[in-house]
Order: structure tokens, then C-alpha cells, then sequence
């Protein structure tokens, strides 16, 4: 009843599907693999890895290869099975080849290759790259073709931007937080890092009413007091008024000098200040750090007139949070007390309360929690005056003439206003 030739249709249908279900889980794999998974591979030395790495550089190309390669069986195979039910069942045949051969590709072809794919798309990827390759270059004469037409119909823009690719790490970072795959201090130094860019020196440095430094006419016996109790090793130097710096005195050399001579001459020892602007990012000023291996700069704004001072500490800070040697004391910026309030300093950023306490205060209209509430209030608010910010309620629980120095946060019921 059933000749060699029924048999031979069969078995090419099974073959066809087979091949569907390759190129289905290849294109899945294609365009779920990390690449940056797979350059760890290859910097490991894996050189299958590699030959993946080389194939990803011609994505579009393989998918095209892929899609014209699935639709081919897919067809073919459809057709075998029609011409087979059509003998058997007449005009009816069509019907069920249609119903049979959809239910057989969309489960064996489509569903199962493709969730496995997405399983294991590095896994898959590498061991399909040298049959992709040879598929590539088997429809080579056709996909060159189709490339062309997709081109000319398609204008090929170059979207890909910085921004872009820090988009897309800052999603994956967001995405292995949501899984819990990531400790919850390693996610704000990621995201720290990603932001360094953006944020610039004035919402990090020190404020000129809060630098310490020295006259350069101090007399050695206050001179050797102030730097006693000091936990500081560079000290700025300023002549005629604390705003103009015209040093930095390392407090080693001044100790050397002392050791050698006992004498103190500040401007023999004095380094020449560095000075920067206000709109400095921490990125670009990390670098410059680096390459002038300092540690600490000026801040002035558009008039040259100082606005504070910024060290290497202040940056790393912003990625790693507060940093406290043997010789500083502990921390009493911010508390909280039974009742769940948080009591803070009003020169403490905002950024620093996010991160500690899990709040979620707008970081682009102020630095610290005094400007935010300033900024909010118009005006500097009096002592007891209470705000609402993002379901918070704030309370001014210290002032000093015009600077807001403490602040209780605690959760609010009610409505949030921003």
C-alpha cells in the first residue's frame, strides 16, 4: 500500500521539522544571549566563544539567514504533508494538513526550541555557530539580496548612543535587583557609578563656611594646637580673609620642617591650590584626580569666587558611601529613634538618606535635605514648621540664622505633596 516514495515524503517532513526547530531556537538564542557573558568566555580563552562573538557582529545577517532559511522548511514541509493527506483524503487532505502541520511546528518547532533557547541561549548559541555559518553561507547569494532590499527600504541609522548602552546596564542591574540576585549596597554602587556623569561637583563638596583652614599668619603656638586636634592631612592656607586660598599644606611636610629646622615658614612647604569650576562632573573630576594624583580642589563659580572644596573622598563616597577611618568619629549626621523617626543633619545629602534609609526624596532639585525643604518652603522656614514630601512628613526642629540644621523625618499617612 505504501510505496518507497510515502516513506521518503515522511521521513523529509520529520527532517524539515527538525530544521524548523534549529532555526527557530537559533534566532531565539541569537537575540537573548549576554554578550557580555560571552566575552568572559572569550577572555578566558574559550575560542568557541569566540567564533559566537565573531557571529553576533553579523546579527542582522544571521537572523535574515534564519528567517529565510525557517520559512523555507516550513513551507516545504507543509507542502509534503498536503501532498500526502490530498492522496489519501481527497480535497478534505488540505484541511487536515493545515490543521496537523500547524499544531506539529508550533509545538515541536516553535514552543519547545524556543523556551529552551531562552533557557540556555549561550549554552545553544555556541554549539549551533559552525551549522549557522555554513546556513549563512549556503544562502548567502539570496540574503545578499534581501540585505539590499531591507536597506534601501529601511535607512539604516545609527541609534546606538552612550546613553543608550547605559540604559541598558542600568536595566540589567534594575533587572538582577528584582530577581534577588543582588545585594542591595552593590546595586547603589553600580547605579552610583553609572550617575557620576550626571551629578557634578557642587552637589557633593564641602560648603565654604564649612572648610577648615588657616591664616598664613598664624603664630606657631596655635599654629601646632589647631593641627593637633585636626584629623585632617591637607589644610588650606588663606591670606586676609578665609575665602581667599592661596595654599595647601600637607601636614607631613609641616611636621618635617618642624623635625629639621623648628621653624615654620608655610610658604616654603605650601602647594599651589588647584581650582576648578562649580559645574565639574564627578566623573570628569575623578580622572583628574588621577592624572594629577591629588586629593583635593576648589570649587569656585562663574566669578571665580570660592563655593567649597571637593577631595578624591568625597567622589568615592558618592560610589561606596561613607568612608570612616580609625581617626574620625563615628557618624551622627542622621539617627533613628523607637518611634521609627530619622533625625538628620541638614548638610547631609539626600542622596546619602535614599540610600540608608530607603527613601525615595528627589535628588535633582537640591543636594542636601535643608535645600530640599528650602526649596520647597520658597523661603528658609522656622523652627517647628512642618512639609510634606513623598508621603513624608518633615519637621524644622533646628535653626541657626539662616541655615537649617536639623531635620525629623518621619512617615506620614497622609497624601503626599511634592
Amino acid at each position: 500500500m505504501y510505496d518507497f516514495y510515502f516513506y521518503f515524503q515522511i521521513f523529509t517532513i520529520v527532517i524539515l521539522v527538525i530544521l524548523s526547530g534549529f532555526f527557530s531556537s537559533s534566532e531565539t538564542a541569537l537575540t537573548s544571549i549576554s554578550e557580555s557573558l560571552l566575552q568572559k568566555k572569550v577572555t578566558e580563552g574559550d575560542k568557541k566563544a569566540y567564533n559566537t562573538q565573531i557571529l553576533l557582529k553579523k546579527k542582522e545577517m544571521a537572523i535574515s539567514a534564519i528567517l529565510l532559511g525557517n520559512n523555507l522548511v516550513n513551507i516545504l514541509s507543509s507542502a509534503l504533508a498536503t501532498n500526502i493527506l490530498v492522496k489519501f483524503f481527497g480535497t478534505i487532505g488540505i484541511l487536515y494538513s493545515t490543521v496537523s502541520m500547524t499544531s506539529i511546528i508550533f509545538i515541536f518547532a516553535e514552543v519547545l526550541p524556543k523556551i529552551y533557547a531562552i533557557r540556555k541561549p549561550d549554552k545553544l548559541l555556541i554549539f549551533y555557530t559552525p551549522y549557522l555559518k555554513s546556513v549563512i553561507w549556503f544562502l548567502s547569494p539570496v540574503n545578499h539580496f534581501v540585505n539590499i532590499a531591507i536597506k534601501y527600504l529601511v535607512k539604516n541609522k545609527n541609534i546606538e548612543s552612550k546613553s543608550l548602552g547605559l540604559d541598558r546596564i542600568r536595566g540589567a542591574i534594575l533587572l538582577a535587583d528584582k530577581e534577588g540576585r543582588m545585594i542591595k549596597d552593590n546595586k547603589f554602587m553600580l547605579e552610583s557609578i553609572l550617575d557620576l556623569n550626571e551629578r557634578e561637583i557642587s552637589q557633593v563638596m564641602i560648603h565654604r563656611k564649612d572648610i577648615f583652614s588657616i591664616s598664613k599668619k598664624e603664630n606657631k603656638a596655635l599654629l601646632l594646637d589647631t593641627i593637633n586636634k585636626t584629623p585632617f592631612s591637607r589644610i588650606p592656607i588663606w591670606d586676609k580673609n578665609p575665602e581667599n586660598i592661596i595654599g595647601v599644606v600637607l601636614v607631613k611636610d609641616l611636621l618635617r620642617m618642624l623635625i629639621k629646622i623648628k621653624n615654620i615658614n608655610l610658604e616654603k612647604i605650601m602647594q599651589r591650590p588647584w581650582f576648578i569650576p562649580e559645574t565639574t562632573s564627578l566623573s570628569s573630576q575623578l580622572n583628574a584626580f588621577r592624572e594629577k594624583q591629588q586629593q583635593l580642589a576648589f570649587v569656585v563659580d562663574e566669578y571665580g569666587v570660592l563655593q567649597g572644596l571637593v577631595t578624591l573622598e568625597d567622589i568615592l563616597e558618592e560610589i561606596v558611601g561613607q568612608i570612616e577611618d580609625e581617626h574620625d568619629s563615628p557618624s551622627i549626621k542622621h539617627q533613628s529613634d523607637n518611634k521609627g523617626n530619622i533625625h538628620v543633619n541638614g548638610d547631609v545629602t539626600i542622596r546619602d538618606l535614599n540610600r540608608l534609609h530607603n527613601l525615595k526624596f528627589p535628588e535633582e532639585e537640591a543636594s542636601t535635605i535643608a535645600g530640599l525643604v528650602i526649596n520647597l518652603a520658597k523661603r528658609i522656614p522656622e523652627k517647628g514648621e512642618h512639609f510634606f514630601i513623598k508621603n513624608y512628613l518633615l519637621t524644622i526642629t533646628s535653626r541657626t540664622k539662616t541655615r537649617v540644621t536639623k531635620v525629623q523625618i518621619r512617615k506620614n499617612k497622609a497624601n503626599s505633596i511634592s
